[in-house]
């Protein structure tokens, strides 16, 4: 059969020399495909195909003026609709995400709403982020924070982002303004060892004054 279709190919591309047509030297060699299927790789309908001939195709005249098309020309024109559409079809996916992102949806729930893979929605995510001047903490930048804040190694780290605030909230208006453990009144700003010293040298000048006045 593929010595059928070598056949087949000279005498198209020897008919198509005789007629004027453009041969194997202006366009690529190779197998010939009729217009039915050549259509169908191409995804659209025979009078499309017959719209883009002379235009985005060479085709090459047959006997009894048949219109084939060089296989390899076909595929590459397949591969750059597909990379025409496919840049159109991010553009939409990230205008949809950005657009549930500036609604507050989480990115694991914008994968799920929009069925894309979560590499594509987390590098969309870092890129929302970025344009709106926003800062994104990774694991173990969240880890670092919620250490500082805490000064504990051993306790449990915020799971999400309500948890790691309320860590923040909690040191704003408790701990980086420590108020005495007592009435709750006061600001206390000295460690306990500090407290204690400052307490007997508090206590040692009290009892000074006082022996100074019996004298």
């Amino acid at each position: 059969m593929g010595e059928d279709a070598s056949n087949e190919s000279a005498g198209i591309q020897g008919a198509a020399s005789q007629s004027g047509a453009p041969t194997d030297a202006a366009v690529p060699c190779g197998k010939l495909l009729k217009r039915t299927q050549a259509a169908r790789i191409l995804g659209v309908s025979k009078s499309t195909l017959r719209r883009m001939e002379g235009d985005a195709l060479t085709p090459v005249v047959g006997p009894g003026n048949v219109h084939l098309f060089h296989q390899e020309q076909i595929h590459s024109m397949v591969v750059t609709r597909r990379s025409a559409v496919g840049t159109r079809a991010n553009g939409d996916v990230a205008a949809d995400a950005f657009e549930l992102f500036d609604d507050g949806v989480h990115p694991v729930d914008v994968v799920k709403k929009l069925r894309i893979g979560p590499e594509v929605i987390e590098n969309l995510h870092q890129h929302w982020c970025r344009l709106r001047g926003l800062v994104t903490l990774t694991e173990a930048g969240t880890a670092a924070l919620h250490r500082m804040l805490c000064d504990q190694e051993a306790a449990r780290q915020p799971m999400n982002e309500a948890e790691l605030l309320a860590e923040v909230k909690k040191w704003v208006t408790e701990v980086s303004t420590r108020h005495c453990e007592q009435c709750r009144r006061e600001h206390a700003t000295f460690c306990r060892t500090c407290a204690r010293t400052w307490g007997l040298r508090a206590a040692r000048l009290q009892t000074a004054e006082k022996a100074a006045r019996r004298l």
